[in-house]
């Protein structure tokens, strides 16, 4: 979602199974606020294994305008470790979610801000004097020689127990760049990324908890169809569902002084005979694993959660 200056992040976990690991919700692009550059249209595909959003722009001034634009990633939150059961998708590298940008089709390539934060001060310089990566997911802290782990301690980066050792930060991580916007010309924004993916298991329990209802409007007939498909299942060693969570931020959209022109949302639940469920209004099928949603002048109210449930990949 194309939003303002404005940073931001949405942690979502699940409290049906303790081996749940943790989805991580992001949006789109920040733009600074202006006058000259509308946001014409919003095309947003959502899936499994990559969000892709393009964007269309027009700059109604009679002069180029340039404007810095900025794409957070999610933060990194292991401040809480019992909640910070994470599966990035490249977690050695800077860019944990492989972001990728185009402007008319030419690929940009964006600066890199990323911080460290422990207690809520900013201790990057502290990780880097200790040769320690700033994603705590990826930082190897029970490795760290007795005293680098005591002075980490110290300053709130890392938990010590009589059993672990633990990185204890928050990462911050925001891809940017200057885009110039030529007068009286559309031009072609897209970008997109792995999305870091909640999972857990789906069982009879499930059906009747009411989060499913709330945070993805699971109605009857997604329920009934998932009660059918644990029946399939009953009696065998892996009687659940593997369900999978995907969150994208959309209300960021209102720091727009107009709304959304057009926008378009496709979620694509990646296997036919999976089910899928999402809050909106018009949805329908185009494709056996895709549903489509379309609104003008679209003011969202609330996030996008995609809940999707397929057949455990271990039988």
């Amino acid at each position: 979602m194309i939003v303002f200056l404005a940073f931001f992040f949405v942690l979502a976990s699940c409290a049906l199974a303790n081996d749940s690991t943790a989805a991580l919700g992001t949006g789109g692009l920040n733009l600074v606020r202006n006058q000259e550059v509308d946001l014409l249209s919003e095309d947003l595909r959502v899936g499994r294994d990559e969000i892709r959003v393009t964007y269309h722009f027009r700059n109604s001034a009679d002069h180029a305008v340039t404007y810095l634009v900025a794409f957070p990633l999610p933060a990194v939150d292991t401040t809480t470790p019992e909640e910070a059961n994470f599966v990035l998708p490249d977690p050695e590298k800077d860019n944990f979610v492989d972001f990728a940008v185009t402007v008319d089709g030419a690929p940009v390539t964006p600066s890199i801000d990323a911080h460290a934060f422990a207690l809520g001060v900013d201790r990057t310089d502290v990780l880097k004097d200790h040769h320690v990566s700033l994603n705590p997911v990826a930082a190897e802290v029970d490795k760290l020689p007795k005293d680098d782990q005591l002075a980490l301690n110290r300053v709130g980066l890392v938990l010590i127990d009589p059993y672990n050792v633990q990185a204890a930060w928050v990462l911050r991580t925001t891809f940017y760049w200057e885009q110039t916007f030529p007068p009286g010309k559309e031009i072609v924004v897209e970008h997109r990324y792995k999305p870091v993916v909640g999972q857990s298991f789906f069982g009879k329990e499930s059906l009747g908890l009411d989060s499913y209802k709330t945070r993805y409007c699971a109605d009857r007939d997604f329920l009934a169809a998932a009660q059918a498909k644990l029946a399939e299942r009953a009696g065998s060693q892996n009687p659940y569902l593997e369900e999978d969570r995907v969150g994208y931020i959309l209300t960021t959209a209102n720091n727009w002084a107009s709304p959304i022109k057009s926008f378009r949302l496709v979620v694509d639940k990646g296997e036919a005979d999976a089910l899928v469920s999402f809050c909106g209004d018009g949805v329908k099928k185009i494709s056996p694993t895709e549903f489509e949603m379309t609104a003008t002048d679209f003011t969202p109210e609330h996030e996008l959660e995609v809940l999707i449930l397929r057949k455990p990949t271990v039988q």
